[in-house]
C-alpha cells in the first residue's frame, strides 16, 4: 500500500472511532461494499473520508445515520462507484497478484511449520519436507475458496446473513482440509533452505508490489 493511502487509512480509523456504534456499523457496511469495487484503495479510502465527516456532522447535529446514507444504502454505493474512475486492468491484475502472493505465503509458512514439526517428533520425510498432491490441491482450493468467501461478504454487506451459503462454504473448505490429510501422494522433496529462500522471494515480491498498488 502507497504511503498516501496508509496515511490517509490510519486518519480515517482516527476518525471513526467518534462515531456512534449505529453509525460506525454502517460506515463498516459501506466501506465493505466499497472494498467489492474495481475502485483503488485510494478512492475507497477518500469516499470513506467524506462519509464519516458526513456522519459526524449529521451525529452533531443530532440526526439519524440512515437520513446521511439515503433508505438505500446500495444504491447510493453504486452511484458513488460509478461516479469514480476504475482501477486500470493491468493494476488490478497487479492487485490480484499480490493478494494472491500473501495467501500463498501464509500457506507455504504453515505448511513449512507443519513440516519442522514432524520433524521435531520424528516422523516425515525431515530433514526434507515433502510437499504432496493433496496439499497442493487442498492449498489451491483454499485460496479459491477464500477469495469466493471476501467477494460474497463484500457484495452482501447490507444483506440481512444467510445460513445456508456459509454452511455449503463450511462444507467446501472441510472437504479441502480433507484432501489435504488424505492425498499423501509426494510431488516433491525440497530441503529447508530452498523452502526459506522460497519464502523470502514471494514475500519480496509481494512488498514490492504492495509498496507501489493502492
Amino acid at each position: 500500500m502507497r504511503k498516501q493511502t496508509k496515511l490517509l487509512l490510519e486518519e480515517n480509523n482516527r476518525l471513526e472511532e467518534a462515531l456512534q456504534p449505529e453509525a460506525r456499523s454502517l460506515l463498516t457496511d459501506v466501506v465493505v461494499y466499497l472494498r467489492g469495487s474495481r475502485v483503488s484503495t485510494w478512492e475507497q479510502e477518500q469516499v470513506r473520508r467524506d462519509v464519516t465527516r458526513m456522519l459526524l456532522d449529521a451525529q452533531a447535529r443530532g440526526e439519524d445515520a440512515r437520513e446521511v446514507i439515503g433508505p438505500d444504502p446500495r444504491a447510493f454505493c453504486d452511484s458513488v462507484i460509478e461516479a469514480l474512475p476504475p482501477m486500470p486492468r493491468a493494476e488490478r491484475l497487479l492487485c490480484t497478484l499480490r493478494d494472491g502472493l500473501l495467501a500463498v505465503l501464509i500457506l507455504l509458512a504453515l505448511w513449512a511449520a507443519l513440516g519442522i514439526a514432524e520433524g521435531l517428533l520424528g516422523v516425515g520425510s525431515w530433514p526434507k519436507l515433502t510437499l504432496t498432491v493433496g496439499q497442493c490441491l487442498g492449498g489451491a482450493g483454499i485460496v479459491a475458496l477464500s477469495c469466493l468467501v471476501v467477494t460474497q461478504i463484500c457484495k452482501t454487506s447490507f444483506d440481512a446473513p444467510k445460513k445456508a451459503p456459509w454452511l455449503l462454504l463450511f462444507a467446501a473448505f472441510f472437504v479441502l482440509l480433507c484432501l489435504t490429510f488424505f492425498l499423501r501422494q509426494p510431488v516433491a522433496m525440497l530441503s529447508l533452505p530452498v523452502v526459506a529462500g522460497m519464502l523470502a522471494a514471494l514475500f519480496l515480491l509481494y512488498k514490492l508490489l504492495d509498496i507501489r498498488l493502492d
